[in-house]
């Protein structure tokens, strides 16, 4: 395939990429939407959060080290019997780890929540539930590091599509009218997602049997690699969870709020910075060895960072339109969806410098150094928790974002100074730093610009008011990076 061809091919896959994943994060916030309407902010819903807050910690950052791990491994070909034992020793361990948390649920609820005896009830119970919900999710991590690896990215894309279609459907019909039907709904689309997802990707090739091979060298040193990686994003994890935590302490219905919050990031993650990174990791596993990779590292920082930011901006213009059509009405109410608003606007302007720190992130695993980011992760898990908790006291939930944000900016700021340190960046970082400002200043001349328009065009019908100002926002933002003359237009995607 001729170079242009390759590169036709590439964005286009790309486009595919985030296509579906908007699908699937449209039909996600249906369901968000669902249960906001449905059962609103209240003590219940606090208690269901949390249950799931403990499930996704517990497998969420061992899947993300998983990934990380056995991506280059796929790529290099390894023995097929040591990256079975890798996978079959840290899947045991966690499951070990889940039997543990179970066997001693009450007690530690007790001492993380200080909350009444019917919420730690509540969450004890769900549980289960929540713990199986996300175990048969959490394999998938292996089967879309074999997906990315074989170039079928949009695979697991698509399954997911289909199973939210089919859980919307249930939502719709009118099946679903208690949270406990609602879990069993969910229960049963992990299974639906886990056989067709499992069932593809072995019938492309992919094999797996339990191993225990944990004396082979080649396991021990894809072990040994995923010790750091697991502190790495364990340690961002355990951050995120003493901040759930946090606002299980505060009044009723914070905690879901806050949960809201997360999912509208959490859905800007998985389709812009998932897909991204996705695409783009094996890609520098791959480009190591050429003299450019650097500079081809940091023009993708650059556009990375240009997306979001571009997001933020439209966010804050049309947001408070978008989060009302979601979550607005029935038990959910204005000043709840006003919090929520507010909530999502600091989150959102934080995001930059998550996407620029994950980034890096990579680029240390992919030269198997996971022992710098780790102590990176360190001392700013510190920080947001130190941060949090002085805020959470004195601001409330809002306490808990700003602190997240203020951590953010402390994580990207070392470890770019680290890579630095150890590799070396590649370009003259002052040239970065100047792109970013440009980025920067297109978000504000695109928000002030929409916010003055806005004061003299007043449009009454949502939906129009989104489309409006937000294509106002988009184009404004577009303006100022051409008349700047960004580096943003002139990024390969190869």
């Amino acid at each position: 395939m001729s170079g242009r061809g390759k590169k036709h091919k590439n964005a286009i896959q790309l486009s595919l990429m985030v296509a579906l994943s908007l699908l699937v994060q449209a039909l996600s916030l249906y369901k968000s939407h669902f249960t906001a309407v449905k059962f609103g902010a209240t003590e219940f819903m606090d208690a269901y959060n949390y249950a799931f807050s403990i499930a996704i910690f517990v497998f969420s950052f061992v899947t993300s080290g998983i990934t990380t791990v056995i991506v280059p491994s796929y790529v290099k070909k390894e023995k097929p019997e040591v990256i079975n034992s890798f996978i079959t020793l840290i899947y045991s361990a966690v499951l070990l780890l889940v039997g543990m948390i179970l066997l001693f649920r009450f007690p530690l609820l007790r001492m993380l929540t200080a909350n009444s005896d019917s919420f730690n009830q509540m969450v004890g119970d769900w549980l289960f539930i929540t713990f199986f919900i996300q175990g048969v999710t959490a394999f998938l991590a292996v089967t879309t590091a074999y997906f990315q690896c074989i170039d079928h990215f949009l695979v697991p894309k698509l399954v997911l599509l289909f199973v939210n279609l089919g859980v919307t459907a249930a939502m719709v019909s009118g099946m679903i009218q208690s949270l406990h039907s609602y879990l069993l709904l969910q229960s049963v689309a992990s299974v639906v997602s886990f056989v067709f997802d499992v069932g593809i990707c072995v019938a492309l090739g992919f094999r797996y049997h339990p191993q225990f091979q944990w004396k082979n060298p080649e396991t021990q040193r894809l072990l040994l690699l995923f010790v750091p990686i697991l502190f790495s994003s364990g340690i961002y994890k355990i951050s995120t969870f003493i901040d759930t935590t946090i606002a299980a302490r505060l009044p009723e219905g914070r905690l879901t709020i806050l949960s809201y919050a997360t999912h509208v990031i959490n859905m800007v993650n998985n389709v812009v910075v998932g897909n991204l990174t996705v695409y783009i990791y094996p890609k520098i596993v791959r480009r190591l060895d050429q003299e450019d990779h650097k500079k081809y590292f940091w023009d993708y920082q650059i556009l990375f960072h240009a997306i979001i930011v571009m997001l933020a901006a439209g966010f804050f213009t049309v947001g408070r339109e978008c989060l009302a059509l979601i979550f607005g009405g029935g038990k959910f109410s204005p000043a709840d969806t006003r919090t929520l608003f507010i909530l999502v606007c600091i989150y959102m302007f934080g995001q930059q410098l998550n996407v620029l720190r994950d980034l890096i992130y990579r680029y240390f695993y992919a030269q198997s150094d996971t022992k710098t980011p780790v102590k990176n992760s360190l001392l700013v898990s510190a920080v947001n928790i130190s941060v949090s908790i002085v805020l959470a006291k004195m601001i409330g939930v809002y306490g808990i974002i700003i602190g997240t944000v203020v951590a953010s900016l402390v994580s990207f700021a070392r470890i770019t100074w680290q890579m630095k340190m150890k590799f070396g960046l590649g370009v003259r970082f002052s040239g970065v730093l100047i792109e970013f400002l440009k980025t920067l200043m297109a978000f504000g001349t695109s928000v002030g610009s929409v916010f003055l328009l806005r004061s003299y065009v007043s449009i009454h019908n949502r939906l129009l008011t989104i489309g409006v100002f937000g294509t106002a926002t988009a184009a404004v933002f577009i303006l100022v990076l051409v008349v700047t003359r960004s580096k943003v237009f002139h990024v390969k995607l190869s």
